[in-house]
């Protein structure tokens, strides 16, 4: 004899895989910007809802690359109340932390149905080595990129 799963089992589990599917996705993050009149950019790939990340910090003709699991990340993005803040931590204080200007932050669409485009002014509020004591401070303007 086959057992039949209830219908609202049925459903569960396919919400579980699909929230599954859409935690393995990342945002694309493209942040421009001078700072002491040379270039600054900051591109790649940050966590949607996993811990992967892909940045490149670039300036005077130097690129730093953050990349998992090397570098541990945590994002707190919340556009609708006006928060986005990022930070990947390479080794003791040697870290970026970047933090959009609240008021700033304009956004299309949500992560709920797949899709999120924002963009926004935001501060390096830490930069890694060795970076650290000249980006302090940097200002860039951002775009967010999210889909499934």
């Amino acid at each position: 004899m086959r057992k039949i799963l209830p219908l609202c089992t049925l459903a569960l589990l396919f919400a579980l895989s699909g929230q599954a599917v859409a935690g393995a996705n990342t945002a694309q993050l493209d942040c421009t910007g001078s700072h002491a009149g040379q270039v600054l950019t900051l591109v790649g790939s940050i966590p949607a809802s996993i811990v992967e990340v892909d940045l490149k910090l670039s300036y005077r003709g130097q690129t730093i690359r953050l990349v998992s699991p090397r570098a541990e990340t945590s994002e707190s993005t919340d556009f609708r109340h006006g928060i986005f803040r990022l930070e990947a931590a390479l080794s003791g204080s040697n870290r970026l932390q970047l933090q959009a200007k609240p008021k700033s932050i304009k956004y299309r669409g949500s992560m709920g149905r797949g899709k999120l485009n924002a963009s926004f002014g935001a501060i390096l509020k830490d930069a890694p080595e060795p970076f650290k004591s000249v980006l302090k401070g940097a200002e860039l303007s951002c775009i967010y990129a999210y889909e499934i």
